[in-house]
């Protein structure tokens, strides 16, 4: 059997083969700049996929954004320091401010997040703190990694490290996107329940590739919006009451924001949540009355005029907000007339709608809770 080294001998092989591939592939870090989310890849495939369908990712990509982008360069205004610190925000960083290399297209990127060692919330030239280069910081606690160092960071369990760009003043000083601050006058700090508790939900998955893939492993989810599932679970609608006269309905309707740590709708205030109330005919079907609602921020230059472009948002000084906070329970009331005796069926519903003013013709609607209740004839 000379020149034959047996099936024992063959699987050694493999295993040792195996090993050999597993230490090649071991990424290597960029030690004085940032890593690429592809190298990142290599090793959390699953966290990476996520990622990559993520908004985090198409921040600077997305084509609202660049719209929006060009459409402020036009105007003059400095677009480069208030629009990429968030939108791609390594930029700052590595000063490549025209975003020449691919890494700085890559958005809100994974080694920059985990690079971030502070927040300055009210900075907005400059609101993270960043070791470039260093250990990854995290949430999880007791990890090693062959690629490189881990730092266990409680900031990377906190809303504070959201608030750095879900937190924004414009030149003039009015806070124009105001998520974070939401989050803080709520009751949610006090019940302990951060952005990531609703937006970083554990999935099915693995860390990394060489851990395996144990039965029941969770990762955190970096989708970090489910989009309409997310709606649909915080933000409830009811018709507690109808009450029949002679010849009108007087319908109460409430609103709960029952699932959501900020105010709904929250963000870009071109998005909005539209209540829709209608009384029909329970015979023949046709409408006898119908009324709506529409909550959502609004921002304002120095007469009052609505503004919608985001160059115009850098200018506005007044803000008008009617929105859904945390917990709330917003009860709207409204008359009908009917004829006196006839069945009628009320239908309320709830759409989140929003569409970009610059560039986006048709409006994204998404319709979040609907209910509707048969008022019987006398």
């Amino acid at each position: 059997m000379a020149g034959h080294i047996g099936w024992w001998g063959l699987g050694v092989l493999i295993l040792l083969g195996a090993g050999t591939a597993r230490a090649a592939e071991t990424p290597h870090l960029n030690p004085s700049g940032f890593t690429s989310s592809q190298v990142c890849g290599t090793c959390h495939q699953d966290i990476f996929a996520m990622w990559k369908g993520s908004k985090h990712a198409r921040a600077f990509e997305n084509p609202i954004f660049a719209a929006a982008y060009r459409d402020l360069q036009r105007e003059g205004g400095d677009a480069r320091r208030l629009c990429l610190r968030c939108h791609a925000p390594i930029a700052g960083i590595t000063g490549d401010l025209e975003a020449q290399q691919i890494i700085t297209r890559e958005g809100v990127t994974c080694d920059f997040c985990h690079s971030v060692a502070g927040v300055a919330i009210r900075d907005t030239d400059s609101p993270f703190v960043v070791e470039v280069g260093g250990p990854k910081r995290g949430p999880k606690v007791g990890a090693s990694s062959a690629a490189h160092a881990i730092q266990p960071s409680i900031l990377h369990k906190s809303s504070r490290l959201c608030g750095g760009c879900h937190e924004f003043r414009n030149p003039e000083g009015l806070t124009t996107i105001s998520t974070f601050s939401e989050w803080r006058a709520s009751s949610y700090p006090a019940e302990l329940r951060a952005c990531q508790d609703c937006h970083f939900l554990p999935v099915n998955g693995r860390s990394t590739v060489q851990t395996g893939n144990p039965v029941g492993s969770r990762i955190p989810d970096h989708r970090l919006q489910r989009s309409q599932e997310q709606l649909r679970d915080a933000v409830k609608l009811d018709v507690p009451q109808v009450i029949r006269e002679a010849d009108r309905a007087v319908v109460r309707v409430a609103i709960r924001n029952t699932g959501s740590g900020h105010a709904v709708p929250t963000g870009h205030p071109s998005r909005r949540l539209l209540l829709k109330v209608e009384v029909r005919s329970a015979g023949s079907g046709s409408i006898l009355g119908e009324a709506t609602r529409t909550y959502q921020k609004q921002l304002l230059d120095g007469s009052g005029r609505v503004l919608v472009r985001d160059a115009e948002l850098m200018r506005a000084r007044n803000v008008s907000d009617n929105r859904i906070a945390p917990h709330e329970v917003r009860t709207e009331t409204f008359t009908f007339s009917i004829p006196p005796g006839e069945a009628v069926r009320v239908h309320a519903e709830v759409e989140y709608l929003y569409r970009s003013p610059i560039l986006a013709r048709q409006e994204w609607r998404v319709l979040v809770s609907r209910q509707e209740t048969t008022v019987p004839g006398h």
